[in-house]
């Protein structure tokens, strides 16, 4: 085949597929057996395998979906709540503590020199006012901190307001998570589509290519609000003030379901990807074994006259 390139002539070759290998392809992906019965066999296998890491999954995602806390005694929910509001002065010292801050922090960057190089007479006095207020901010927070864990430890770790504000610490870190995916993903897709332009690359290929990235992005994104979480979990623990056995014994069954949870979103992200791609393979097989049998069961060509 000659083609012409800028006033030159190149041959090029089409590139054949051999037939019996393609028929050898076909009949490999013939053979798989049907999705839920190659899931089965993955998740039995899995099971066999990994018996104690499927356990704890199975516990953890019980204890996500069932587990909702002790229920506290009616003298200490009215203890904790005679607490909650005599903490209320702290928390409004907290407030006006972090306002100051804020307001003293965009003063001086306001009275910073050009790009934050230098610092005048003005610029020294805003910066120690920032000092000043953010020592004032530390002391009220820890403040707070003391006020909130006395009443915190008159419920318990195990109790219902522990474990709903651990869940609530988890799903406002993976909707953190799922944003940055989300934004990322677009962001690529921008990229991708702009990179694709004027090239010869399929539907096919940059769909394949965009699904593999939207999938690195929520990885990426499940797997840091997970680290996150289990950054914060141990001082939302200690903030109930348990003792040293039921402390650990809390951190490991929030982060035994935390981490399950987790590894159901990334499952259930792969399994769609992957249950995809296997019935696209199965139906090309079968595609090929059609084409295959029509193109054995032509004779050859009569000759007429």
């Amino acid at each position: 085949r000659t083609m012409r390139f800028g006033g030159r002539r190149q041959q090029v070759q089409r590139r054949q597929i051999d037939p019996a290998a393609a028929q050898q392809i076909a009949q490999v992906l013939a053979d798989l057996p049907p999705l839920h019965v190659a899931a089965y066999n993955g998740v039995t296998t899995f099971a066999k395998k990994f018996p104690v890491t499927t356990t704890l999954y199975l516990i953890g995602m019980a204890l996500m979906v069932f587990a909702s806390g002790m229920t506290v005694s009616e003298e200490a929910h009215e203890e904790y709540g005679q607490l909650l509001e005599q903490a209320q002065a702290e928390t409004n010292a907290l407030e006006k503590a972090e306002i100051a801050v804020a307001r003293a922090s965009q003063d001086y960057n306001s009275k910073r020199g050009f790009l934050g190089f230098g610092c005048d007479a003005v610029c020294t006095t805003a910066y120690e006012k920032l000092q000043h207020h953010e020592r004032i901010y530390k002391q009220a927070k820890d403040e707070h901190y003391k006020a909130m864990s006395h009443a915190k430890s008159k419920v318990g770790v195990m109790s219902m307001y522990a474990v709903q504000e651990c869940r609530d610490l988890f799903w406002g870190l993976m909707g953190k998570g799922k944003g940055f995916a989300k934004r990322a993903s677009t962001w690529d897709l921008l990229f991708m589509g702009l990179g694709s332009m004027g090239s010869d690359e399929g539907w096919v290929s940059f769909i394949l290519r965009f699904a593999f990235q939207v999938l690195m992005n929520f990885t990426l994104g499940l797997l840091g609000a997970l680290v996150g979480f289990l950054w914060y979990l141990w001082e939302l623990v200690r903030s109930y003030q348990p003792d040293t056995f039921t402390a650990v014994l809390a951190f490991l069954l929030f982060s035994i379901t935390a981490c399950s949870m987790v590894a159901t979103y990334l499952l259930a992200l792969y399994g769609t990807v992957g249950a995809t791609l296997y019935m696209g393979a199965r139906t090309v097989a079968s595609n090929m074994r059609l084409e295959g049998g029509a193109g054995g069961n032509r004779g050859p060509a009569g000759h007429i006259g």
